[in-house]
C-alpha cells in the first residue's frame, strides 16, 4: 500500500461467513463515499468454509480490496492488524452480519466532527427472520432487560454511553490509546471504551444511524454468545475494575440462586417451596417484558421470545462464574476459550 492518505478505512473482522461475506463487501461498496474516499480491509480469521475464496473472487470485481490473514484468529488481533495497515484519518469497524445505510461512512464521520468525541456509533435494529425461533431472538434482542443500549434500537437518542457498536474512531487517537487489548477475546469493545472514557474521551451514540444485523439463529448459539459474553466480562472488570456495575453481577447471582435451591432440594424437600417461589421471582417479570414484545409482533412467540432472554442471562451468568472459578483455582480453560475465538 502506498502512503496516500485517505479520509476512512473500512475494518472488516471476519471467520467462516461465506454465507454472507458476498452481499456484505458488496453493501460496503455502495457506501456514498466521505470527501476523501474510503478504502475497505478485511481481516480474515483463517477461514475453511469457503470464505477465503469468495473474498479472492471478489478482489477481481473490487481491484482495491484489501485482504490480510489473521492467524490468531481473534477480533481484537483483526483490529490492530487493520489499524496498522489503514491509511484513512478514520477508522470504522463493521460486522459481516450487518446491514449498513448508504450514508454510514458520511453520518459517523460527521457526527464524529460535530462533536468531537473519540468514538462514535449508531445503533442495531435486529432483523426479524422467517422461522419462530429467529423472530423469538430479534425480539428478544431488543428488549431493554436483555440488551445494554449499545445493542439495542433507542428512539430519538444522542448522547453519552458507555460503549457503541462498531465505532468509528480517529486513527491517531487509536494508537495513542494502545489499540485492542488483544487478551480480551469478546468484550473487546467495552475495554477500548472505557479506556478511552477513562482518559477523558466521550462515546456518543446517535440512534438516528441505524444498522440492521442478523441474530443468531437458534438458542444454543445464543446460549453460546452469552456465555462468552459473561466469560470476558470478567477479564475486562479485572482490568478495570471501576466499570463494573450491579448489572454485570446480577446474571452470576441469578444462576447461583437456581443451583443452590436445586442442591438443598436434594437433601430437604421444603426447599422445592423456596425454588418454586424463587423462579417465579425471575421468570413473572421475564414474562411480562417477553409479552410486551410479543403482543405487539406476534403474541404466538411469547414462549420463544421467554425462553430467548432467559439464555441470555443464564448463559451470561454461567460464562462470568467460569471465568471466576477458573481464576481461583487457577484453571485454563483452554477449550472454553478457543471456542471463543
Amino acid at each position: 500500500m502506498d502512503n496516500e492518505k485517505t479520509k476512512v478505512s473500512v475494518l472488516i473482522p471476519c471467520r467462516n461467513e461465506a454465507k454472507y461475506i458476498e452481499s456484505f463487501v458488496q453493501n460496503i461498496y455502495n457506501f456514498e463515499s466521505p470527501d476523501g474516499g474510503f478504502e475497505v480491509i478485511v481481516i480474515d480469521g483463517m477461514s475453511d468454509d469457503g470464505t477465503r475464496d469468495t473474498l479472492h473472487r471478489l478482489k477481481e470485481q473490487y481491484s482495491d480490496l484489501v485482504i490480510v490473514d489473521n492467524p490468531k484468529k481473534t477480533v481484537p488481533h483483526a483490529m490492530n492488524l487493520g489499524i496498522q495497515l489503514a491509511r484513512g484519518e478514520y477508522i470504522i469497524r463493521t460486522d459481516v452480519r450487518c446491514i449498513h445505510p448508504k450514508s454510514y461512512l458520511n453520518d459517523l464521520v460527521k457526527l464524529s466532527e460535530r462533536t468531537g468525541a473519540d468514538n462514535v456509533g449508531g445503533v442495531l435494529v435486529p432483523i426479524i427472520g422467517a422461522a419462530y425461533i429467529e423472530k423469538s431472538i430479534a425480539l428478544a434482542y431488543k428488549s431493554p432487560i436483555a440488551m445494554g443500549g449499545a445493542l439495542r434500537e433507542r428512539s430519538n437518542f444522542v448522547g453519552e454511553t458507555d460503549t457503541v457498536y462498531g465505532g468509528c474512531f480517529k486513527r491517531e487517537r487509536l494508537l495513542e490509546a494502545g489499540m485492542y487489548d488483544e487478551e480480551m477475546v469478546r468484550n473487546q469493545d467495552d475495554e477500548l471504551s472505557f479506556r478511552l472514557r477513562k482518559t477523558g474521551g466521550k462515546i456518543i451514540q446517535d440512534s438516528n444511524i441505524k444498522v440492521r444485523y442478523y441474530p443468531r439463529k437458534y438458542y444454543k448459539h445464543v446460549f453460546k454468545q452469552f456465555m462468552q459474553y459473561g466469560y470476558w466480562k470478567v477479564a475486562v472488570i479485572k482490568k478495570h475494575p471501576q466499570q463494573a456495575s450491579v448489572r454485570h453481577f446480577l446474571p452470576a447471582l441469578l444462576v447461583l440462586g437456581f443451583v443452590a435451591f436445586i442442591i438443598v432440594a436434594l437433601f430437604c424437600r421444603y426447599a422445592l417451596y423456596g425454588l418454586f417461589l424463587y423462579s417465579l421471582s425471575y421468570f413473572l417479570p421475564v414474562s411480562l417484558e417477553s409479552f410486551r414484545l410479543a403482543y405487539k409482533a406476534d403474541i404466538k412467540l411469547w414462549p420463544g421470545v421467554i425462553t430467548a432472554i432467559s439464555l441470555i442471562h443464564i448463559g451470561f451468568g454461567i460464562g462470568f462464574i467460569l471465568h471466576i472459578v477458573c481464576r481461583l483455582f487457577n484453571i485454563k480453560p483452554t477449550f472454553f476459550e478457543a471456542l471463543s475465538r
